[in-house]
């Protein structure tokens, strides 16, 4: 049976110095892990959340030249880069699936669904699949998630340290709620932590318990 639930949510900066500022400033925590995106020509950085959870912050990295195709979570975009022109901020997240060898190739594929374009990517002993968008827009401007399938028994949240941070809740949103909720049903997806609600457009709002409180991100 195939099954999704909710990996990580990622928070987009200018830069990953900027990123990492926010990370202290804002939670009150080092980031840390992470690495280089071979072909994205982006960067990341790591914060552990609840287990097997954590929050994603990533930047394009300038050293690495160009992509050799769109970025994803939407950072080559006019959208995104206007967000976070001025403070990191909250674009997307990333529901995991398992339960067949070949589930993220099978739900990305669904009728419907944006990020259907699947890519495998290597980072030290961790393996995964990533689905993305052609163009790398984010699937309703980041309320639908992105998918990946780790191919490895190991998760990112084993090796990041406890800081003190974690997710209460992940609200999504739009102004047709139903379709929203039909569109992750259809993606087998299943996490009490994720909530569905209705707003004026496309939104994304997380809840996080953090050293200096409660933080909501957006």
């Amino acid at each position: 049976m195939l099954n999704t639930e909710l990996d990580h949510i990622v928070v987009a900066a200018k830069t990953l110095d900027v990123g990492r500022a926010w990370a202290r400033e804002v939670l009150g925590v080092e980031a840390t892990g992470g690495g280089k995106h071979t072909g994205l020509a982006t960067h990341n950085t790591l914060i552990g959340l609840n287990a097997n959870h954590y929050l994603e912050i990533i930047a394009i990295d300038p050293d690495a030249g160009e992509p050799n195709f769109p970025r994803w979570f939407g950072l080559d975009t006019q959208e995104v880069q206007s967000l976070i022109a001025h403070e990191p901020r909250l674009v997307a997240w990333v529901a995991r699936v398992s339960g067949a060898d070949d589930a993220i190739e099978q739900l990305a594929a669904t009728p419907g669904n944006l990020a259907n374009v699947v890519r495998p990517a290597v980072r030290g002993d961790f393996r995964w699949r990533f689905a993305f968008t052609a163009d790398g827009v984010r699937p309703l401007s980041g309320a639908l998630p992105h998918l990946i399938q780790w191919d490895v028994p190991i998760h990112p949240s084993d090796r990041l340290p406890n800081v003190g941070v974690s997710l209460s809740s992940l609200l999504v949103a739009d102004a047709d709620h139903e379709s929203l909720a039909r569109a992750l049903a259809t993606l087998s997806f299943r996490d009490p932590r994720v909530q569905v609600a209705q707003s004026s457009g496309a939104q994304l709002v997380a809840t996080l318990v953090t050293p200096r409180g409660i933080v909501t991100l957006d």
